[in-house]
């Protein structure tokens, strides 16, 4: 135990010293230095991945992020979305938090589920980069195959209710062909499936029986709630949904159809200080 440590259990022990003990470690510039700090949220606490002393999923976490990020900076994957962002890699670092709780969901989904072969969903791929976590996650533990749903197209002004209409026309950046580039080293593991929700669903396009994972990113409340509709009865119990815009302020009208959704189904939901939420299919 280092002397720091000792000290302030020792100190903590001493009634109303706790107080003190908080405003001199500040003083001299102990206390108040964020361990992380990105995508809206500042911590003192460790990562699981600090030093890379963590556990076995923060540890391959730690190389999948290594990882994309000598990809990104050798330009071998292509963030369109961040194209104006000089430094990719610091904000790939100020990413990590919502990474990693893709790459230890999809841990969670292949191990608390039966399927012999792990079948996940994302509605809302981008540019592949979280597609990108949820497969190597995968990889690393079972059998898995990745349907990718997106129009890789601007947003459509009369898929969007009256709130949302400022994301009318984002995204016309987007091309599917620079995610499968990206995604090229999952050959045969993804599906890449083209066009808007819930049309995509309705086209015929294959879905999978059962879905372990399911992740939604779609900006829009109406395309959540019809990829809840579709997706949610194919879960099994174990399976999991992450929603990646349920917390954020500008998103009221998302977070309204996933709670009202879930008011009726089976699942306890986790909202995240990263603005994702989990819900564990029950």
């Amino acid at each position: 135990m280092k002397v720091g440590q000792w000290l302030r259990r020792v100190v903590y022990r001493v009634p109303g010293a706790q107080s003190w003990w908080i405003g001199f470690n500040r003083m001299i510039g102990r206390e108040g230095r964020s361990r992380f700090t990105g995508w809206g949220i500042s911590t003192e606490s460790l990562p699981p991945w600090w030093n890379g002393q963590g556990d076995a999923i923060a540890k391959d976490f730690l190389k999948a992020h290594a990882d994309v990020v000598a990809r990104v900076e050798a330009d071998q994957f292509r963030l369109s979305q961040f194209s104006e962002v000089q430094d990719k890699t610091r904000r790939l670092g100020e990413l990590m938090w919502r990474h990693y709780i893709v790459f230890w969901s999809v841990r969670y989904a292949c191990r608390t589920t039966a399927s012999p072969v792990k079948n996940l969903v994302e509605c809302g791929v981008c540019d592949g980069l979280t597609a990108h976590f949820a497969m190597t996650a995968a990889r690393g533990d079972a059998p898995f195959r990745a349907f990718l749903f997106d129009a890789w197209e601007s947003m459509k002004g009369e898929q969007l209710l009256p709130s949302e209409q400022g994301a009318a026309g984002a995204y016309s950046y987007l091309s599917v062909e620079n995610t499968k580039r990206n995604l090229a080293g999952f050959d045969g593991s993804a599906v890449f499936v083209k066009g808007t929700i819930p049309e995509s669903f309705e086209a015929g396009a294959a879905l999978p029986a059962d879905v372990v994972w399911l992740h939604i990113d779609l900006n829009a409340s109406r395309p959540t709630a019809a990829a809840l509709e579709v997706m949610f009865d194919r879960m099994p119990a174990g399976g999991l949904a992450l929603f990646d815009d349920y917390g954020w302020d500008g998103f009221a009208d998302t977070k309204a159809v996933i709670d009202a959704f879930l008011a009726r189904r089976r699942g306890v939901l986790l909202p995240m200080p990263t603005g994702q939420a989990i819900l564990f299919k029950y």
